[in-house]
């Protein structure tokens, strides 16, 4: 492994990550939050500095940094970026008050579209501290490096390895040969996504303000809301059902809306196995749901109430109509049961995601009947195309190490003096993305209350489930630093 080569490119991501801190820095100059202003231009100017020294530090051009990227650094490069972008994130949170620990778990549930949270009074801060949140969800949604591919030209000679580095899901599906167009393709319809968004809670009567945050944090799959009752503060039952129809799209594979869309043929929707099945789950959940209601008392509104719950749950957007702390046991067992689905590949949605389950069901079924016939020919097929064995083997060891990372984490919180409830809540929650969990960590509380050693284990739950487990364990193998050099070179001016 080239260390300059992922030092170079770390800096170059951080020193353009820093411009990111003038949108906020408007929003509260225009709200007259002189504090915070002054905090998000400190943030950029430290951001932007450092950025550049490590860029230096690197000894070499962007060229040659990213020429021949070798997929260990394309690894590397995604993972020590999103731990320092984090961290430079937690700038502003530092500058209101908030402890390292508590501004590096905040910055991190932005980045990796969490949504948990440890603001305990939401009125000590201003609307620049809110839209900050938003924003590093929105950021985070689609890729906070896919975002600087598609812009950076020169992060495009590279750019395979850090896209598929980060990009969600077991394959590298794109929707077009070059990386750079792809990227920019996807942040296209994000954009546009959000827009509409935007617009439809205008429509509905949420304040230019709410309706923008909102918009960021449900097509990010996020979840964090300016109100301290999440969407439920709102009561506004006609937003409710716009922010379901753009959670289910949130929860869906971009490239696959791109391609219908770009074709203009339905008929790609419903040929998609996964959308299918994704499809499938979210109807049933919702209406386990809404037995486990109507058993325990409640009478209205079910159906709405069910399904913003679930979709919530499952493209790990977070949000709460409804205090689900509240709810039977059995409603809350469904609700569990889908933060460890999450949405589809390719979406913004965070968690194993829906078309890993669909491999690993057939990859049983088909082992069960290989039993019987050891001698038969059995492929797994997904969408008409044989899936091929690396494939299916690299499912069954993702589930190896995402539930193997669950049980240490969900051990460690409750070991530092947790409830089981709330500590397997918390480690689902904060593994797959979600954001709320039960008990202590519900969704109308915060973590904030946790052991601070747990808040820190929970900050890397939500790192390695954003970059799916295996990104960050890669670069903890031995062999991947035993050749590790510091590669030399002349840098050139201007890059």
């Amino acid at each position: 492994m080239r260390l300059s080569l992922v030092v170079h490119v770390c800096g170059l991501l951080i020193r353009v990550f820093g411009l990111m801190f003038l949108a906020p820095l408007a929003i509260a100059l225009v709200y007259r939050e002189f504090n915070d202003a002054l905090g998000f231009t400190v943030s950029a100017v430290v951001t932007v500095t450092i950025g550049q020294l490590m860029r230096q530090a690197g000894g070499i051009s962007a060229e040659q940094a990213l020429e021949g990227m070798r997929r260990v650094e394309g690894f590397a490069v995604v993972s020590a970026s999103w731990l320092l972008i984090a961290g430079f994130a937690g700038i502003p949170y530092l500058w209101v008050g908030l402890g390292p620990i508590d501004a590096m778990f905040e910055s991190m549930s932005g980045l990796t579209t969490t949504g948990a949270t440890v603001f305990r009074d939401f009125s000590q801060y201003g609307r620049g501290i809110f839209f900050w949140r938003s924003m590093s969800q929105w950021l985070g949604g689609m890729g906070v490096i896919a975002l600087f591919v598609a812009v950076l030209p020169r992060l495009a000679i590279g750019g395979r390895e850090l896209f598929f580095a980060e990009a969600p899901g077991p394959d590298d599906e794109k929707v077009s040969p070059q990386i750079r167009r792809t990227a920019a393709i996807l942040w296209r319809l994000y954009t546009i996504l959000t827009l509409l968004l935007i617009l439809a809670l205008r429509l509905v009567g949420y304040p230019l303000y709410d309706a923008i945050v909102h918009a960021f944090t449900t097509l990010s799959a996020g979840g964090f809301s300016p109100h301290p009752l999440s969407i439920q503060g709102y009561q506004n039952p006609a937003a409710e059902w716009v922010i379901i129809v753009f959670m289910f799209l949130a929860g869906a594979n971009f490239a696959l809306q791109y391609r219908a869309l770009a074709r203009r043929d339905a008929r790609i929707f419903v040929r998609d196995e996964e959308l299918q099945a994704y499809t499938i789950v979210v109807l049933v959940a919702a209406a386990l749901v809404v037995v486990a209601l109507w058993r325990s008392g409640s009478s209205s509104d079910l159906v709405r109430i069910a399904l913003f719950q679930v979709l919530s749950i499952i493209t790990t957007t977070g949000f709460a109509s409804e205090d689900f702390q509240l709810w039977s046991d059995q409603a809350k067992m469904v609700l569990l049961g889908l933060m460890f689905i999450g949405g589809c590949a390719g979406s913004a949605g965070g968690g194993p995601k829906v078309v890993r389950h669909v491999l690993l069901a057939r990859y049983t079924i088909r082992e069960l009947r290989r039993t019987l016939h050891p001698r038969a020919v059995l492929p797994v097929k997904l969408g008409g195309r044989v899936v091929p064995e690396t494939v299916l083997q690299g499912v069954v060891v993702f589930f190896l190490f995402y539930m193997l990372t669950f049980a240490l984490c969900s051990a460690a919180v409750i070991f530092l003096g947790a409830d089981i409830v709330t500590g397997i809540s918390a480690t689902a929650a904060t593994l797959g993305n979600v954001g709320p969990g039960f008990n202590q960590v519900g969704p109308m509380a915060h973590y904030g209350d946790l052991h601070p050693v747990s808040r820190i284990v929970l900050t890397l739950a939500m790192w390695i489930g954003r970059l799916e487990v295996l990104t960050v364990l890669v670069i903890l193998r031995p062999e991947a630093w035993r050749s590790g050099q510091w590669s030399s070179g002349n840098p050139r001016a201007g890059s």
